[in-house]
């Protein structure tokens, strides 16, 4: 007879747990919330990396939830496609914590070994964990008690509550990711690519689908492969760059195309590669039909070709339409030192468009450097006098934009994190508040939250000490024995992502708006402060932790206001999301790994400036590091770019100075096609009206993002496949 109680409060406890009387935490919601999430959180991964910031998904999965909950299944209740909703997005969102931080080692030349790779994929599951089971205990109070509005919550309930454009809004999603395929598909073809044979060469460089230079290459490569010998001074110049290698001076991530070639001739004479190591050097065809195909063209000037229409001097004006952008500027005649070149991306668009007129000042930034401050550089002599008009864009962004612009993101992030003080002040009653609140049976239990936190912190000690070693180092904590600095750093680390996550949930209840990568930057800061400015490794891997936390700890809230107004059950979600929000993190690392992949063997490198991701938000990471490691930086242009930031960020709203300094060095090319989605938005709201603009609008902008996003995808996996 003693067991039967068991029993019965094991049965009632499921029953509580999961739906009785009616549906909402079912196979189909969940393994539905699994599927989108997962391809959201590779979309948008590949997003970030690309424009410089991320999207919430929340609202694409209630939509798509009806679709095919309701619409296709025809079962689905508002409750299931909520539940449906949190899994999704609490897989989805970690990955903005992911590109905001691990992207910055490939740029510094860190390579990670595979242990590396997953010791930061476990501080990205640590760190999720942590952001949830840190915030749940003050839903009742943020939300029920200090009723915060958490607007995208809001929004995000709206569409559940009218399900009836359910699954229209569903299709309209699926045709705009199907006119994104349809525009990107001729950008992202030429990206599979077969070796060119030695006779087709003269016609690729024709075509100008390569250059003569790497036809050169490809002739010299067959014929040191056919007759095994090798030229002394590459050999003699690998062996002294690989000796830089092995004494640290030098790290093989930064070191240029024609360096790692000669480095692989040094380590063949050395038997250590084979010679058919060469042929990775030599030039690719692109296997299929692309945007430059169409050859079109400048017209000519003239008999005789001018720089103006002939630039890369081959005998033929140059191509206005390329496989990846458009040249607009030089279609309409503009001045040569002013850029205004389109990217095809209907991503950045479908960007643009879901920000709406807010993202003016996205577009602002990349107006103000590219078609004020360049063309006023050159005109005024301050480039270098050498620079020709058509160099002054490239100089302009290197020597004035891009310090300019980090400058201003990190006094942007630093008025985020003042203008939080109201909103940490306000958190810290509501943890005084809950503190002596009673335990809910509408909560998750406090056991289970507790084991979460401490199995979390053993664990982001672990991956600390694995990643961080025993040597000791010139911090704060440089003297103490390293498995109690590790310790000490993983307590302190864990505290800190508690009360950030807090911050930061706040902040979102109240505005909508958070300084997350405020956040990130003060926490890797005080991580190289502490353990020394050398452990970057150490640094990065709790930054990642952080990052990941304080977004899932915001977005945990939000899934719970609008559980709390489409009347779910808070345990409910709180369950499904502390388990589902552990796969996040393996997705947006998978999918980053696929990204350097598929870099390397394109453009060889791995990520940052000149290849399809640039990776924005690591940029000004990695100005930051090199700054505490002392490194040489353009201090005054940081400095002047910080004050604008700040001014920026009190004239209007605190984030505007992040906005305005991430297009400063962000491609034009990218910003373009994001202020004309903005634009778009604008239009069709004036036309239409704003009801119209949302209701159908974001939706199909939404399809163009995730269209995109999947195709760069599945082209990068074929890439992979193929080479």
């Amino acid at each position: 007879m003693a067991s039967e109680p068991s029993r019965d409060n094991a049965s009632n406890f499921v029953n509580d747990l999961f739906q009785t009387r009616y549906r909402e935490v079912t196979a189909s919601a969940v393994l539905f919330g699994v599927i989108v999430g997962a391809i959201m959180n590779m979309a948008i991964t590949y997003a970030g990396l690309k424009i410089g910031f991320t999207i919430g998904g929340s609202a694409i999965a209630a939509v798509l939830g009806f679709g095919v909950l309701r619409g296709i299944l025809r079962r689905g209740s508002i409750l299931e496609t909520n539940i449906s909703q949190t899994i999704a997005s609490s897989i989805n969102i970690p990955c903005s914590g992911i590109i905001f931080t691990v992207p910055v080692l490939f740029l510094l030349g860190i390579e990670l070994s595979r242990s590396q790779f997953w010791l930061f994929t476990l501080a990205g599951v640590v760190g999720a964990v942590l952001g949830v089971a840190f915030i749940i205990p003050l839903r009742k109070q943020m939300i029920d008690i200090d009723r915060l509005r958490f607007p995208s919550a809001l929004a995000v309930a709206a569409i559940l509550k009218s399900p009836g454009a359910g699954p229209k809004k569903s299709l309209v999603l699926l045709l705009g990711a199907l006119v994104a395929v349809i525009v990107f598909l001729p950008a992202a073809l030429p990206g599979i690519t077969t070796k060119a044979p030695l006779d087709e060469l003269d016609d690729l460089v024709r075509r100008e689908k390569i250059s003569p230079a790497q036809a050169q290459r490809t002739r010299d490569i067959a014929r040191w492969i056919e007759e095994r010998k090798l030229p002394d001074e590459l050999v003699e110049r690998g062996s002294k760059l690989q000796q830089r290698i092995n004494a640290g001076e030098l790290k093989r991530g930064k070191l240029a195309d024609a360096d790692v070639l000669a480095i692989t001739a040094y380590r063949i004479t050395k038997g250590e590669l084979d010679w058919s190591a060469l042929e990775s050097f030599s030039a690719k065809k692109p296997l299929l039909f692309g945007y430059s195909d169409l050859n079109w063209r400048l017209e000519a000037d003239g008999e005789t070709l001018t720089r103006r229409v002939d630039r890369d001097g081959n005998g033929q004006p140059d191509l206005i339409l390329h496989d990846t952008e458009i040249d607009v500027g030089r279609w309409l005649g503009l001045p040569d030192y002013m850029l205004f070149v389109f990217a095809i991306t209907p991503l950045s668009f479908g960007a643009g468009y879901l920000t709406g007129r807010a993202g003016l000042m996205v577009l602002a930034g990349g107006v103000l450097a590219f078609f004020v401050l360049n063309p006023v550089a050159y005109s005024a002599g301050w480039l270098p006098a050498t620079t020709l008009p058509d160099e002054a864009p490239i100089a302009g962004y290197k020597l004035f934009n891009r310090p300019l612009g980090i400058g201003m993101l990190l006094g942007g992030a630093l008025m985020g994190v003042v203008a939080s003080l109201p909103a940490i002040r306000e958190a810290l009653k509501s943890i005084s508040r809950a503190g002596q609140a009673k335990e809910s049976a509408d909560e998750l239990g406090f056991n289970v939250l507790v084991s979460a936190f401490v199995l979390s912190v053993i664990l982001l000690f672990v991956a600390s000490f694995l990643v961080s070693g025993t040597a000791r180092e010139e911090g704060l904590l440089g003297n103490m024995n390293p498995v109690l600095r590790n310790m000490l750093i993983a307590l302190i680390s864990a505290a800190w992502i508690w009360f950030a996550g807090i911050i930061i949930a706040q902040c979102t209840g109240m505005t909508d708006w958070s300084p997350i990568s405020g956040m990130a930057l003060i926490t890797i800061v005080l991580i190289l402060l502490l353990a020394g400015p050398s452990d970057v490794l150490g640094a990065v891997l709790i930054g990642v932790a952080l990052c990941v936390a304080i977004t899932s700890a915001s977005d945990m809230m939000q899934d719970l206001k609008t559980g709390y107004v489409v009347g779910a059950q808070p345990k409910r979600q709180q369950l499904v999301e502390l388990v589902s929000v552990v796969l996040g993190p393996i997705v947006a690392m998978s999918a980053l790994w696929l990204i350097v992949e598929v870099n390397m063997r394109s453009v060889g490198k791995p990520i940052g400036p000149g290849t399809p991701t640039p990776a924005p938000q690591a940029q000004a990471l990695e100005a930051v590091i090199t700054g505490v490691q002392g490194g040489q930086m353009p201090y005054m242009l940081y400095t002047l770019g910080a004050v604008l930031g700040v001014l920026l960020g009190l004239g209007a709203f605190p984030g505007l100075g992040v906005l305005v300094g991430l297009s400063m060095y962000l491609p034009i090319d990218y910003i373009l096609p994001y202020g004309l989605g903005c634009l778009a938005n604008m239009f069709v709201a004036k036309i239409k009206g704003r009801a119209w603009a949302e209701e159908w609008g974001v939706p199909f902008c939404a399809g163009l993002i995730v269209g995109e996003a999947i195709l760069a995808m599945v082209i990068n996996l074929i890439i992979l496949a193929v080479s």
